[in-house]
């Protein structure tokens, strides 16, 4: 008999384990009404214990409603003759008598709202913890629902992690400890894993077990030399990088034959460094010196744009390849020869897809997005294209509108951009998803793939290995280094921007910084200068230079982020390889850069400079919105022939391109000036039109956006 006939064989024993063993007479009539009015499922400890034969008494005996109905009569009465307090699902605690129920809905579970999961039986398994609570019984059937995880860990009395996301860590380690003190499990090398990943040494163990079991069962030393035992063990997660590292492209082979002899004969580059070749002289790189970064329209060059921004994020993503693929862990699984191999490859593609991060922001960068966004939610009220569509508009984003410009609208005679290796590609994705928004998952969380380039989504997910076993779309590995490559540069930079506007002292700065921190921490006191290990003092560095003190500040702040950047990405891995790794890798289980962007929200962002140029932002991509679009769609030919004087001709042929897949590409290498001036736009569809003046005002730098809508509104002539 195998150990799912087993687990299928007792579920008429367990009905009446429950009946006789678990529930008082009370307790059980008051199950059974309510089972007559809900779908009621039992779960966690009870059922493992049953299973496993180790039922010593039930701490807590766990059901969870389908709906949640308690209007009975029998039902309140019941509750009356119990005391019962409110527990952290949001249901109820009831004690009667030597007893203690929790029940709650389905629908309040942590994991099922995490992960945006239905109201089903299967959901529930997949968001629990323990591999151990992966199993329900269905009391209104009478049946046991479950799947492998738990069979494997009956069979080998090995604790393993099903969700790794958890509200209390804390008292996850402490539970660890417990199921293996008192029931001898092992601990799996996944969790070990995520043990390392998670533990924390000021964690106060002894505190969460007072407040969770109402003792102390085990001191915080015991439980903290049991942890270092277990991550002294753990060995790094091995991904299969070749399955990832695809330098495959959209258009395979070179329609130029001459050229590609000679790339065959002469070319040394590998295909990830020629990537980015192709990528630096672009000319959509280009046009990013004049997009904001924090400051709009500034005169100084003291102060970051998007291309100096960029080009500090490359180096920082060059630094986090480096010291990944030379990192000792990583040399000793893959070897010395591979690890040299990934090494010329892995930083490549983290450089490139750095450089270009931003590459499709528009003018007055996310606040620009944010117009764009707020335009057609109302113009698109009205649907003049699909549903699906429309989502391009509504929740427009500059990491789609980037993906489009490498991948459509670098147009040299076909619709395949710059034609990037998908894996290169893939660690620019920081949402490969053409869909809805959805925040369960961090790669959905923004519409980042726009509907014309969903069959390139689709095709680079199939040679990368973004596919999880379920189907769905997975971030690649490489691109959330790429975010933290990012996240690190603007959560130092923009401060020291900020300082270098005069809107703050160093000292103000430090102050500040120290106080989210230990608001952060729930009134520890931190100090961020501590965390960083500077000291001035030892350093002899005169108090008033606040310039050097800033450099100071800066690289190590940055040597910190990239650390804890390389660590969480090591210690995840797994977790990143199947998909369900849902954070920043600077922000999991560190509060630095919380406490930066708190800053910057409040001491950066509301600065009245920003605001009023914000306010212009507005004011131009809103009217432009307005006059391209009444120009597009205007019934009058001669508007309609206006709008070709500020379309390009590029975007005007890709979009030409897009909407007539039955003419030849050859028929477009040559597409003269006069085809252009006599094509009329009412050709285009009503989402083609959209799409080119979106493309358009993307592809402005802030200055050209101003003087644009300036010379279209009457307000200049030159």
């Amino acid at each position: 008999m195998t150990i799912r006939d087993s687990i299928i064989a007792q579920e008429p024993a367990f009905y009446y384990f429950i009946k006789t063993f678990i529930l008082d007479h009370d307790s059980w009539q008051t199950l059974n009404i309510l089972s007559s009015h809900d779908h009621v499922y039992v779960l966690s400890g009870v059922i493992r214990d049953f299973l496993t034969g180790d039922y010593g008494g039930a701490r807590d005996f766990d059901i969870v409603l389908r709906h949640g109905n308690f209007k009975d009569f029998d039902i309140l009465r019941f509750l009356r003759k119990s005391e019962r307090s409110k527990n952290s699902f949001g249901g109820l605690k009831i004690r009667h008598y030597n007893e203690v129920v929790d029940i709650w809905r389905m629908s309040d579970t942590w994991g099922l709202k995490k992960q945006n999961l239905g109201l089903t039986p299967e959901s529930l398994i997949n968001t629990v913890f323990f591999n151990f609570s992966a199993i329900v019984y269905d009391l209104n059937n009478r049946k046991f629902i479950f799947d492998e995880r738990f069979c494997s860990f009956l069979q080998t009395l090995t604790m393993d992690v099903v969700y790794p996301e958890t509200p209390n860590v804390p008292l996850c380690l402490v539970n660890i400890y417990h199921y293996q003190k008192r029931y001898g499990y092992r601990v799996s090398e996944r969790m070990g894993r995520w043990i390392k990943a998670h533990y924390h040494e000021e964690y106060d163990l002894e505190t969460v077990q007072l407040r969770h079991f109402g003792n102390i069962l085990y001191s915080n030393e015991i439980i903290r030399n049991y942890i270092c035992q277990v991550i002294k063990k753990v060995n790094m997660y091995k991904i299969d990088w070749d399955k990832y590292l695809s330098s495959e492209r959209y258009r395979s082979q070179s329609e130029f034959k001459k050229h590609q002899e000679a790339v065959n004969n002469e070319e040394k580059r590998n295909a990830f460094e020629s990537d980015f070749g192709r990528v630096a002289f672009s000319s959509a790189l280009r046009r990013m010196h004049d997009k904001a970064q924090v400051m709009p329209l500034t005169t100084g060059d003291s102060v970051h744009t998007r291309l100096t921004h960029s080009i500090e994020v490359m180096s920082i993503a060059y630094s986090l390849g480096i010291n990944l693929c030379r990192d000792k862990d990583f040399i000793k699984m893959y070897g010395k020869e591979q690890a040299f191999e990934y090494e010329r490859s892995i930083p490549m593609i983290l450089k490139t897809a750095a450089f270009v991060h931003d590459i499709g922001n528009p003018p007055f960068g996310h606040f620009g997005e944010n117009i764009i966004q707020n335009y057609f939610s109302e113009y698109l009220k009205k649907r003049i294209v699909t549903d699906e569509q429309a989502l391009d508009f509504i929740h427009f984003d500059g990491n789609a509108e980037g993906f489009r410009i490498l991948t459509r609208l670098q147009y040299i005679g076909d619709l395949s951009g710059l034609n990037l290796t998908y894996a290169t590609l893939a660690a620019y994705s920081k949402y490969p998803n053409s869909g809805d928004v959805n925040k369960a998952y961090i790669g959905t969380k923004k519409h980042g793939v726009f509907t014309s380039e969903s069959d390139i989504l689709e095709k680079m997910a199939e040679a990368c290995n973004m596919k999880t076993q379920e189907g769905k779309i997975k971030r690649h590995p490489l691109s959330f280094l790429v975010e933290a490559a990012d996240s690190i540069s603007y959560n130092v930079m923009d401060i020291e921007d900020g300082m270098t506007m005069g809107w703050y002292s160093f000292d103000e700065m430090v102050k500040q910084l120290d106080y989210y921190l230990k608001e952060l921490s729930t009134g520890k006191t931190t100090s961020v200068l501590a965390i960083l290990d500077i000291d001035f003092v030892k350093n002899s560095i005169d108090e008033n230079d606040q310039k050097r003190m800033m450099c100071d500040f800066r690289v190590s702040a940055i040597r910190y982020l990239v650390n804890l950047a390389i660590r969480n990405f090591k210690n995840n891995l797994e977790d990143i390889d199947k998909g369900i790794y849902s954070k920043e890798l600077i922000e999991d289980g560190d509060l630095l850069s919380k406490a930066f962007q708190k800053f910057a929200q409040n001491n950066i962002f509301p600065q009245r400079e920003i605001e009023q140029i914000e306010l212009t932002g507005n004011s131009v991509i809103n009217g432009l919105l307005d006059i391209l679009l009444d120009c597009a769609f205007n019934p009058d030919k001669k508007f309609r022939n206006h709008l070709k004087s500020v379309i390009s001709d590029t975007f005007l042929k890709v979009a030409q391109r897009e909407d007539d897949a039955s003419i030849k590409p050859e028929a477009y290498k040559y597409f003269s000036k006069s085809d252009v001036l006599s094509y009329d736009i009412e050709k285009l569809s009503p989402y083609s039109k959209l799409r080119t003046i979106v493309d358009l005002i993307s592809g402005m730098t802030d200055r050209y956006a101003v003087s644009m809508y300036q010379k279209l509104s009457g307000q200049r002539l030159s």
